[in-house]
C-alpha cells in the first residue's frame, strides 16, 4: 500500500515543514481498541483518522493530510466560504472541512463506492440506505438529504460527537443527484434535480444500527406483562445509556430538541444509540439565561412546556427524557392515551418515581442537569442490583 507518511516526510524535508502525528483518543476494550490520530504540520491541525493499530491510524491521517495539502487552495477557499455564509460554529466548520478532505480520497459517486442493500427509511427529510462498501466489505448507513443549512448543521454536529451512545458519524460528501429506492425492482436509482446549482445533495455516512427502534422495543414490552421486574431492569439500563449520551451532547454545547423513542436506536451489539440530529441547535448561552430560539421545534407530544415559545435551553431534552423513561416503565397503549397521560403524568409518577417527577417539572430551572441525573440513575442501579442479589440469595 502507498506509504503516505513517507511521502509527507519527504515533502516536509523539501519544504521545511515540521510534521508530527498526534494521538487524539482511543476507544473500546483492550482487545478491540480503535486509535484516532491527526497530523500537525507547522502547528496546523489536519483531519483526524482512525485505525485498528497506531500505524494504521497514522497512515490514514497522513493520507488525509496529503490530499488536503494537494488541495490547499480549495481547502482555504472552502473554509472562508463556510465561515462567512453559514450560521455554524468554528468547530462545526472545522469538521465540515474534514469531511471535504476525506472526500478527496473517494470522490467517486455513491453508486461507485457502495452497493445499496435496502432502504431503511424515507420521508420529507430524504432517505437512509443500508449499504455495503465495495472495497472495505463493511456495512454502513448512508443518509441522503437536500443540501440545506439545516443538513449542514446536522453534519457539523455529528462530526463534533464521538460517544458510544450516539450514532457514529464517519464522513460526508456532496453530489448533484439523489437516489430513490425502487420497491418493485428492489434497487436504487438516481434522481436528478432541476436545480442547476452544484452539490445539491448531501450524503452522510454513518454506522449501521439495528432497524429496531426504542419505539418498537416499548411496543413489544407493552404486549407483554406491563410491570415485571425484568422490564424495570432493562428500562433502567436503557435510561442510563440515553442519559449518558445526552450528558455528552450537553457537554458539547448542543441541544437535541427531538428526543423520542423513534429517534433512539440500538447498535449491532445491543447498545443504545441516539440518532436524528436534524433539529439540533447550539447551547452557547450561560447557565442563568435562556436564549431566544425557534419555537415549536420537535415532536409535540415530547415537547417541554417552554418549547412552544422561543426562550428555552438544554433542559427541554431533560423533559423529553422524563416522558421517555415513563414509557419505558409503564404501559401506554395508544397515542391518544399518551396525550391524556402527559396531562397528569407528574402526579402519577410522583407515587412511583421521584426521578421522573424531577425531569417533568414545569419550570426548567427545577429539572436536573443530565450529569446529576446520570449520577442518580447509577446510584439507583446499584441499589436495584443489590436488592436483586439479596432476593436471589434468599431463594
Amino acid at each position: 500500500p502507498t506509504n503516505y507518511m513517507c511521502w509527507l516526510n519527504e515533502y516536509g524535508l523539501k519544504n521545511k515543514l515540521n510534521i508530527r502525528p498526534v494521538e487524539s483518543t482511543r476507544l473500546g476494550p483492550n482487545n478491540a481498541t480503535k486509535f484516532f490520530y491527526k497530523l500537525v504540520i507547522n502547528n496546523k491541525e489536519y483531519p483526524e483518522a482512525e485505525g485498528k493499530t497506531v500505524k494504521e491510524a497514522e497512515q490514514n491521517a497522513a493520507q488525509l493530510a496529503w490530499y488536503a495539502l494537494q488541495e490547499q487552495s480549495d481547502w482555504d477557499s472552502a473554509s472562508e466560504m463556510m465561515t462567512t455564509s453559514s450560521n455554524l460554529s468554528e468547530v462545526q466548520v472545522k469538521y465540515l472541512l474534514i469531511g471535504k478532505a476525506k472526500n478527496y480520497i473517494h470522490h467517486v459517486m455513491f453508486a461507485s463506492d457502495f452497493d445499496p442493500m435496502e432502504c431503511l427509511g424515507s420521508g420529507a427529510f430524504g432517505c437512509v440506505f443500508k449499504v455495503r462498501h465495495k472495497l472495505l466489505e463493511r456495512f454502513y448507513a448512508v443518509k441522503i438529504v437536500r443540501r440545506e443549512e439545516k443538513s449542514l448543521r446536522e453534519v457539523g454536529t455529528l462530526s463534533d460527537l464521538l460517544h458510544l451512545n450516539i450514532v457514529r458519524y464517519y464522513t460526508f460528501w456532496m453530489e448533484d443527484s439523489g437516489y430513490q429506492w425502487d420497491i418493485s425492482s428492489n434497487s436504487c436509482s438516481s434522481s436528478q434535480s432541476a436545480d442547476n446549482s452544484p452539490a445539491k445533495y448531501l450524503y452522510i455516512q454513518m454506522e449501521l444500527c439495528d432497524t429496531k427502534t426504542l419505539k418498537v422495543w416499548i411496543d413489544e414490552k407493552n404486549a407483554e406483562s406491563p410491570q415485571d421486574s425484568k422490564r424495570r431492569e432493562e428500562s433502567l439500563s436503557i435510561a442510563q445509556q440515553i442519559v449518558s449520551g445526552v450528558e455528552y451532547i450537553h457537554a458539547k454545547k448542543h441541544i437535541h430538541r427531538d428526543l423520542k423513542p423513534d429517534n433512539i436506536l440500538f447498535g449491532m451489539e445491543g447498545e443504545v444509540k441516539i440518532g436524528d440530529f436534524g433539529l439540533v441547535t447550539r447551547d452557547d448561552d450561560d447557565d442563568s439565561a435562556l436564549m431566544e430560539r425557534t419555537g415549536q421545534r420537535g415532536t409535540t407530544s415530547y415537547m417541554a412546556p417552554e418549547q412552544v415559545t422561543k426562550n428555552y435551553d438544554r433542559k427541554v431534552d431533560i423533559f423529553a427524557l422524563g416522558l421517555i423513561y415513563f414509557e419505558l416503565l409503564w404501559r401506554i397503549a395508544t397515542g391518544h392515551e399518551r396525550v391524556e397521560v402527559n396531562l397528569k403524568v407528574i402526579f402519577v409518577v410522583f407515587l412511583q418515581n421521584q426521578i421522573i417527577t424531577s425531569l417533568l417539572c414545569e419550570s426548567p430551572e427545577d429539572r436536573p442537569e443530565a450529569s446529576k441525573l446520570k449520577a442518580e440513575l447509577d446510584t439507583w442501579a446499584q441499589t436495584f442490583n443489590a436488592q436483586n442479589n439479596v432476593s436471589d440469595v434468599s431463594m
